[in-house]
């Protein structure tokens, strides 16, 4: 009797022991998930706002240099209309007298609008107003910042509107001096600010919330913060689960050790990755694009590249689905639009003829801030319709219909999109004309069988047949040798990139050699 109860408990721990481990476990790992998901979100609110009050203390001072006796004359008025049209946030400029507008980007105001006493004033005198109010029926107050004259505004909830599926999420910003909630989508508890002490940021789990809170290391006078409610962690512990309860129980220890430390490699990745991005160890290098009838440059795809401090490069094929699953996907993007602004911003407005591939996520794709990225680098540099492209995969559109409707509107802003490695994934020939393409990208695996005379070479003529009866410009990939480029050629391939002309250079190289 004894050794049957010994052995029934044996076997019941040995029964039970690994599904609990294995439920202990995805809840530690998802709870660093929605920790990690969280905390990037709130890194994302305090960007924004650094960039929004940036922004705004750019136009004040170049509204200042200008220097005119008539702040609101004509010439006035219109400087501070480009103003307002050139920065992604900023929504007006003016002048202000006292707390009275008398002018500002929609032009002259009888009588001056009253803007109301100011909410702070700095030490150098700078106003800060969180409600300004704005002439036009209906709408918003603005914040704003006033110093010397001039005054510049941006929607109140600019910084804290950004597009999320997480149902009940809270952003918000507050004054780092007194923990003031300024601006909040859901609503804020103002204790979660205390939590941050002396830190710089904190997550956290407070009551039904999981909270991450941060202060701003550039601007120094905001602070931000996300929070999502538990229930999430809740999908995320069960999606995990179902991953790991089914294993075995003579390979549960195995499973269960791998588990741990694939859950600790993630982590670390994710970490180093946020590192990467603060130390500025990101950066881009230019694989140029070829007419094939003339092997002339007219453009290039921005390829981002990762040299971590000790000089080691991280492959993208590492980086980028760890940066996807971790929610940091977006910020790397914003990174990459900010390289290649910096990078040939200024070449491609100098070189009309030229153009740029910037390839995008699933997830980038349906947030208003990535087109709007996107658009402000058009305005700041002048540049024409089509010479900026979009690159995504067909297995990224998890999302058709919300992908068609977000990359009409980038093509209607003269944003060209292009389907890379298209016949890889699972789309078909209706998937591909009810999309908005405007290039088609042939696959290196397909332009490699070329040589090889392979099958999957006959594929190739598919896909340009396919590209011509739709009218889509075509570009192959992977082009190594003259054979490939001949063959593309003589079937009316217009564009090739690949190593027969080049492998991906810096951004210098590639201009000088233009």
């Amino acid at each position: 009797m004894r050794f049957t109860l010994v052995t029934a408990t044996i076997v019941l721990m040995t029964a039970l022991g690994p599904p609990l481990v294995s439920l202990y476990l995805a809840r530690q790992q998802g709870l660093q998930i929605e920790m990690e998901r969280v905390r990037g979100y709130a890194e994302v609110v305090v960007q924004r706002s650094d960039r929004a009050v940036e922004q705004m203390q750019e136009a004040i001072d170049m509204l200042i240099a200008e220097g005119a006796v008539d702040p609101c004359s004509a010439d006035m008025l219109q400087l501070m209309r480009q103003l307002a049209l050139r920065g992604e946030f900023m929504k007006a400029a003016g002048v202000v007298d006292g707390n009275f507008m008398p002018c500002s980007s929609l032009g002259l105001h009888e009588p001056p609008l009253n803007l109301g006493q100011p909410d702070t004033v700095t030490a150098i005198g700078t106003e800060l107003r969180l409600s300004s109010p704005m002439p036009l029926p209906n709408d918003t107050p603005y914040i704003s910042i006033s110093r010397d004259g001039f005054i510049a505004m941006a929607h109140r909830n600019q910084a804290v509107d950004i597009a999320t599926d997480i149902q009940g999420a809270v952003f918000a910003t507050f004054n780092p001096n007194n923990g003031e909630i300024r601006t909040s989508i859901g609503e804020a508890n103002p204790d979660w600010i205390d939590r941050l002490g002396d830190e710089q940021e904190a997550t956290f789990v407070d009551g039904s919330f999981i909270v991450a809170v941060m202060l701003s290391d550039q601007v120094g006078q905001t602070g931000s913060l996300a929070a999502e409610p538990l229930f999430h962690l809740d999908e995320r512990v069960r999606e995990i689960s179902l991953r790991w309860l089914p294993f075995s129980l003579l390979a549960a220890g195995v499973l269960t050790l791998a588990f741990l430390y694939a859950a600790r490699q993630q982590v670390s990745m994710a970490t180093q990755i946020r590192l990467g991005l603060r130390r500025d160890e990101f950066f881009l290098e230019y694989q140029p694009i070829v007419d094939l009838q003339t092997s002339e440059w007219v453009g290039a795809e921005a390829l981002l590249r990762w040299r971590t401090r000790d000089g080691k490069l991280v492959e993208p094929d590492i980086f980028i689905p760890v940066a996807e699953e971790s929610n940091l996907i977006n910020l790397i993007t914003s990174r990459v639009l900010e390289l290649a602004a910096q990078d040939m911003g200024g070449f491609l407005r100098d070189n009309p003829v030229m153009s740029l591939s910037i390839n995008l996520s699933a997830s980038d794709i349906l947030l208003p801030a990535t087109s709007e990225h996107l658009l402000s680098v058009i305005k700041r540099f002048n540049l024409r319709p089509g010479q900026l492209t979009v690159e995504l995969t067909e297995r990224m559109l998890v999302e058709p219909e919300k992908a068609r409707v977000a990359l009409a509107a980038m093509r209607e802003q003269g944003i060209r999109v292009s389907i890379d490695d298209f016949g890889t994934g699972y789309s078909s020939l209706s998937y591909l004309e009810t999309m908005p393409f405007d290039s088609l990208k042939i696959d290196r695996l397909f332009v490699e069988a070329i040589d090889k005379e392979a099958a999957t070479s006959r594929v190739v003529l598919h896909l340009i047949e396919m590209a011509n009866t739709l009218q889509l410009d075509v570009v192959a990939e992977g082009v190594e040798t003259e054979k490939q480029a001949a063959y593309l050629r003589e079937r009316g391939v217009r564009y090739a990139q690949g190593w027969l002309y080049s492998k991906s250079i810096p951004a210098d190289i590639f201009k000088a050699t233009c």
